[in-house]
C-alpha cells in the first residue's frame, strides 16, 4: 500500500518496472532517479514537467501522486490520483491511496464512496479499510472522554518536534535541527535533514521552560530518534543513524546510512558516559530503531525491517535472560501488518501503543494499542485509539505516564502537515477487557457443546464451544453483544446483554427440547366449575416464561415443549374476585402431566382455615412445620398483593377460658410477626386470638354436664384461619375521602 511516512528513520524501496519508450525519455529517467534517491520534491517536478507533453500518462501520474503523498502534500496529490483512478491499470492499492487522499483533504464523504468498493478486494490492506469504513463511527465512539491539549509554552516552534518522553521534571524530544534541500522528514538519506534531542523543563503540564540541546554525548551529526531510559534509570537507549564505519560493513555498496540503537551508562545525576555502545542486534543492512522498556526491564521493544519482518517495518522484541539479550522476535499479525508499524511505546501497565501507516484509521499515521494477553504472553489483535488522539493527518510518538490515562503524542493536526508538535491529552476512553463465555443447561447447570453466533460492536462471526472450554471476546463496558446459540436437542437461544465492568463470566442458558406437556383447568374450589378469564403463567426459577394464557369458559390451558425435570412454576392470577395462586411442578421423562388449578373465592370476612400449624403445649413460638404453613400464607399475600387479612388463632374448651385466649391471641400475634418478617407490610395483616370463644360444634366444656366429645372433635376447634377482611384501594380511598362538617344546630 502506498503510504507517506513523514516523521520516520525509514527507507522504502519500490521496484520500478520500466517500459521501452520510458526508458529512453530522459525526463522521465530523470524523474525515476531522482524518485530512487528519495528526492521526492524533485522527483515530483520533473514527473509534473514529463507531463506537460504527456498529459493523463498513468505511470507519471501515479509517480507524482505518490512523491506529493510522500513530502506531506495531500492537497497536490489530489491533482493526480483523479486520473490514476480513471485508468484501466489502477489496482485496488491506489484506489485505497487516493481514498486516503481524500480523507486528508477533508473529503470524507468521497472516500467512502471509493472505499465502499473494495470490500470484496484480494488486496487485504483495501478490504480491511472498507470495512472498517463501513462502520465508521467507531473511530469517534467515546470521544468525548479524551481530550488533547495544545502546549502553551516552551517547546514547539516552526520546526519538527515529536517523540516525547517525560524524565523526571523533564520532556526529552526529537526537533529538526538542520534542513536540507530535501524536503521530508526521516528517511536514511544521507543528505537528509539533521535531528537532534532537546528538553524542556516542565512548569505544570502545558507550560515548558526555554528547551535546551539535551546530554551533547548522544547526539550525532545526521540522524537522532526516539529514546527510552530503562526502568532503573541506569541507562539510556535511543536511535541514531549508523556511522560510516558501521555503514562499510554493508552487504550492498555504497548502502544509504541505517538507523540503529545504541545505549550509553547513565549516573545518578542522569548524565550520559561518553562512551556509546551499540545494541548487540545492530546491522548496517537493515534499520532498527525507537526502543522502548517493560516496566520490568526485561524486554525491548523497537521497529526493524530486519528479516523475519511481514513487511515494512514492523515491532519486534527482546528479552533479556541471564545477562544477555534473547533473539529478536516478531510480534506477529496482531500487531503488524505489510506496512509499517513503528514508534512503539510500552505503558507501565504493559499495554502495547505504536502507529501504523496501513491498519485501517482515519488518515495519515495513526496510533494504535494492544492489550497484553497474560494467557499467550503476547498482545491481543490491536486497536485503534480513535478521536480526537488520531486525526486525518499523522499522529504518532505517544508516551504514557504512570496512570495510563495522561501522556503526550506527536501530531502535525496543527499545521496541516507542515510540521509536527507535541500534544498532551488526558484519555478517560474505558478499555476492552475479556469475557468469558460458556454455554450451560438450564437445569443441570452442566456444560453444552454449542455452535453459536457473536456479534460485538466491532465483529461478528461464527465459532463453536465445547462443554468443558470457554469463550473469550474482549468487549468494552456498556456495550452490547448478541449472541444465537444452537446444540443437540436444546431450544434455539437468542441473547443480547449489555456488559458491565464486573461481567468477566457470562453464561448462556441453554433449554432442553421437549415434547412433553402440562394441561388442566383452572377450578372453583367449592363449586368445582371451571373459570373463565382466569390468567395462567408457567415460568421457571430465572422467569423465562413457557405460557401466558387467559382462559376462556371451558378453564382450560395446555403448553407443550416443557423442559424435564425442572423446577417450573404454575400460577393463576386472579380475576378481581378470585385468589391468585403459585404451586411448583416437575415434567418427568416418562408422561405428560395433567394439573387442575383450584382457587378459591374471595368471600369478604369469610374464614379459611390454614392446616398444619402446630404449638408446643402452652407456648406461642413458631416451630419449623408451622413455619412452612405461614410461608404459604406469605406467598398468597405476594400474588394477592391488594387483599387485607385478619389471621386468627382458635383453641378448644379445655382449660381455663381466659388463659385459653390470651395464648391463642399470642400465637395469632407470632403467627403474624412471623409473616410481616417475610416482607409483608404490617398494615395488611392483623392477629387476634378467641380462645374457646368460636368453636365449631358443640363440644364446650362450660356447663354442670362435662364435655362428652372425642379427641378428633375437640381438635376440629383448635384451628388457626384467616379471613379476607377488605382491600388496600378501598382502604385508601376510604382514607382519602374528605370529611364532611356537621351543620350547626
Amino acid at each position: 500500500m502506498i503510504k507517506k511516512f513523514p516523521l520516520l528513520l525509514l527507507i522504502i524501496v519500490f521496484n520500478i518496472t520500466f517500459s521501452v519508450s520510458q526508458s529512453t525519455n530522459t525526463k522521465l529517467i530523470k524523474a525515476d532517479k531522482l524518485f530512487i534517491k528519495l528526492a521526492y520534491a524533485n522527483a515530483a517536478k520533473a514527473y509534473e514537467d514529463f507531463l506537460k507533453k504527456n498529459a493523463k500518462d498513468f505511470y507519471a501520474s501515479r509517480q507524482v501522486a505518490i512523491c506529493y503523498t510522500k513530502i506531506n502534500n495531500p492537497a497536490k496529490a489530489i491533482d493526480f490520483w483523479p486520473s490514476v483512478i480513471e485508468n484501466s491499470q489502477a489496482t485496488d492499492a491506489d484506489k485505497l491511496a487516493y481514498a486516503q487522499c481524500l480523507l486528508a483533504n477533508y473529503r470524507p464523504d468521497e472516500a467512502k464512496k471509493i472505499l465502499s468498493t473494495l470490500k470484496n478486494s484480494s488486496d487485504k490492506n483495501a478490504a480491511n479499510w472498507a470495512i472498517a469504513f463501513d462502520n465508521s463511527n467507531l473511530f469517534y465512539e467515546d470521544s468525548a472522554l479524551c481530550k488533547v491539549f495544545d502546549i502553551k509554552k516552551g517547546i514547539n516552534t516552526n520546526n519538527p518536534e515529536y517523540s516525547p518522553v517525560v524524565y523526571d521534571k523533564e520532556l526529552i524530544y526529537v526537533t529538526e535541527h538542520k534542513k536540507s534541500a530535501i524536503q521530508r522528514f526521516f528517511s536514511s538519506n544521507p543528505n537528509q535533514n539533521s535531528y537532534r534531542f532537546n528538553f524542556s523543563v516542565r512548569k505544570d503540564t502545558l507550560r515548558f521552560d526555554k528547551p535546551t540541546v539535551y546530554n551533547d554525548y548522544i547526539q550525532c551529526k545526521k540522524i537522532n530518534g526516539p529514546l527510552c531510559f530503562t526502568p532503573d534509570d541506569s541507562s539510556l537507549y535511543f536511535t541514531r543513524s549508523a556511522s560510516k564505519k558501521d555503514m562499510k560493513k554493508a552487504k550492498i555498496k555504497n548502502a544509504p546510512s541505517k538507523l540503529q540503537i545504541y545505549f550509553t551508562r547513565l549516573n545518578q545525576f542522569g548524565d550520559a558516559h561518553p562512551e556509546i555502545l551499540p545494541f548487540i542486534y545492530n546491522s548496517p543492512d537493515y534499520d532498527i530503531m525507537h526502543p522502548s522498556f517493560s516496566a520490568d526491564g526485561k524486554t525491548l521493544y523497537f521497529a526493524s525491517n530486519m528479516s523475519g519482518s511481514i513487511g515494512g517495518l514492523d515491532i519486534f522484541m527482546c528479552k533479556f535472560d541471564k545477562g544477555e539479550w534473547g533473539s529478536p522476535q516478531n510480534l506477529g499479525p496482531q500487531i503488524n501488518t505489510t506496512g509499517n508499524e513503528f514508534f512503539p511505546h510500552i505503558s507501565p501497565q504493559g499495554i502495547l501503543y505504536f502507529a501504523s501507516d496501513t491498519r485501517p484509521g482515519l488518515g495519515g499515521l495513526d496510533i494504535f494499542f494492544a492489550d497484553p494477553n497474560t494467557t499467550t504472553k503476547t498482545f491481543y489483535e490491536a486497536e485503534n485509539i480513535g478521536a480526537p488522539m488520531n486525526t486525518q493527518f499523522d499522529d504518532f510518538g505517544v508516551y504514557i505516564s504512570k496512570s495510563g490515562k495522561v501522556g503526550y503524542l506527536s501530531s502535525n493536526r496543527k499545521s496541516n502537515y507542515n510540521n509536527s508538535d507535541i500534544f498532551y491529552f488526558v484519555n478517560n476512553k474505558p478499555k476492552s477487557f475479556d469475557v468469558k463465555l460458556n454455554f450451560i443447561d438450564s437445569l443441570t447447570q452442566k456444560g453444552v457443546n454449542t455452535s453459536f453466533t457473536l456479534t460485538t460492536p466491532n465483529a461478528s462471526f461464527n465459532q463453536k464451544v465445547d462443554s468443558i472450554s470457554f469463550f473469550t471476546m474482549r468487549i468494552k463496558p456498556t456495550k452490547q453483544f448478541n449472541v444465537i446459540a444452537s446444540a443437540n436437542n436444546y431450544k434455539l437461544n437468542t441473547t443480547t446483554k449489555t456488559i458491565q465492568v464486573n461481567d468477566t463470566v457470562v453464561s448462556i442458558l441453554m433449554a432442553l427440547k421437549s415434547e412433553k406437556s402440562i394441561k388442566g383447568k383452572v377450578i372453583d374450589k367449592e363449586t368445582n366449575l371451571p373459570i373463565a378469564g382466569v390468567k395462567v403463567a408457567i415460568y421457571d426459577e430465572f422467569g423465562n416464561k413457557y405460557l401466558d394464557y387467559i382462559t376462556d369458559s371451558t378453564g382450560v390451558y395446555k403448553v407443550t415443549n416443557l423442559p424435564l425435570d425442572k423446577p417450573l412454576f404454575i400460577g393463576s392470577e386472579k380475576r378481581p374476585d378470585y385468589f391468585s395462586n403459585t404451586e411448583k411442578f416437575v415434567i418427568k421423562p416418562d408422561s405428560d402431566l395433567i394439573k387442575n388449578i383450584y382457587t378459591q373465592k374471595i368471600v369478604i370476612g369469610k374464614a379459611i382455615k390454614i392446616d398444619n400449624i402446630y404449638f408446643d403445649l402452652g407456648k406461642f413460638n413458631i416451630r419449623p412445620d408451622a413455619a412452612i404453613e405461614l410461608d404459604k400464607i406469605v406467598q398468597l399475600m405476594k400474588n394477592n398483593s391488594q387483599i387485607i387479612i385478619e389471621l386468627s388463632s382458635h383453641t378448644d374448651c379445655r382449660g381455663v377460658a381466659t388463659t385459653n385466649l390470651t395464648l391463642s391471641d399470642k400465637r395469632a400475634k407470632s403467627s403474624t410477626a412471623y409473616i410481616i418478617s417475610k416482607g409483608i407490610d404490617k398494615s395488611r395483616i392483623k392477629g387476634k386470638g378467641y380462645g374457646e370463644g368460636k368453636l365449631l360444634n358443640n363440644c364446650g366444656c362450660e356447663g354442670k354436664k362435662p364435655s362428652t366429645c372425642s379427641e378428633e372433635e375437640h381438635a376440629q376447634n383448635r384451628r388457626t384461619e384467616f379471613k379476607v377482611t377488605g382491600f388496600i384501594a378501598e382502604k385508601k380511598a376510604v382514607e382519602e375521602k374528605p370529611k364532611t362538617k356537621k351543620a350547626k344546630k
